[in-house]
């Protein structure tokens, strides 16, 4: 639900080539379904909706020619500012999955009541904002700054990288307790293509496998992606 391999769109996939060789990648690693994520950020990466779905178009038609079985599901990862809520409302950008919820991302140094007023405003738009990587903000490195946005009924996303850190000699992977804590809503690969940040999903899935029961691996791998694509708002896709 966070990815960025859509060829030519954005700092991802380059070509149809290293896309088809990622999704053959996440066949192997048994990724059923996944939500593209070309990232919206102004003055940088000013994809929009029409092109995400005519790119992803040609993906799927290339992954039924090569047999790759890996459903895709349109998104966006939409950088926050001031004219976000209006994009999305026009669907110039777009939603996960054509759902009510959006993956959002903010500056690293995003001062905490900034970040919380540009959710407040997409939660009261009718949106459901999931905070992309959000190990990634400094002031979240607090972890009572995490259960105040949980309270607030935001959603939290971490890239499976983390998952995959080693404890160290005097300091354990702070991840894997926030996993284990139920913090993490969603886990995200936030793959990149076949060199920069590729797909480590099945080496941090071991560790899940080993280190948390069922029912949380079932919550966060499932039961959460469920909510997304299985929406019953779709009147809002077209």
């Amino acid at each position: 639900m966070h990815c960025h391999i859509l060829p030519g769109l954005d700092d991802g996939c380059k070509d149809m080539e290293e896309t088809m060789d990622v999704l053959r990648e996440a066949q192997r690693q048994q990724i059923r379904h996944i939500i593209v994520t070309p990232h919206f950020h102004p003055g940088r990466y000013e994809v929009d909706a029409f092109q995400v779905k005519e790119v992803l178009q040609k993906v799927q038609e290339q992954c039924r020619k090569d047999g790759i079985d890996v459903i895709l599901h349109p998104g966006q990862e939409c950088y926050y500012y001031s004219e976000l809520v209006s994009l999305l409302d026009q669907r110039k950008v777009l939603t996960l999955a054509e759902s009510r919820y959006v993956l959002v991302e903010f500056e690293p140094d995003c001062p905490f009541h900034a970040m919380l007023t540009g959710l407040q405003e997409l939660k009261q738009s009718g949106y459901f904002p999931i905070v992309a990587h959000f190990e990634r903000y400094g002031c979240l490195r607090k972890e009572e700054k995490l259960i105040e946005l949980k309270e607030r009924g935001y959603l939290l996303q971490m890239n499976y990288d983390r998952v995959r850190e080693k404890d160290g000699i005097f300091r354990k992977n702070p991840w894997r307790k926030l996993l284990k804590a139920g913090v993490v809503d969603y886990l995200g690969s936030d793959c990149h293509g076949t060199g920069f940040r590729p797909l480590h999903v099945e080496e941090a899935y071991q560790w899940m496998r080993e280190n948390l029961p069922v029912s949380l691996r079932k919550r966060i791998l499932v039961d959460h992606i469920k909510n997304i694509i299985e929406s019953t708002d779709k009147d809002y896709g077209e």
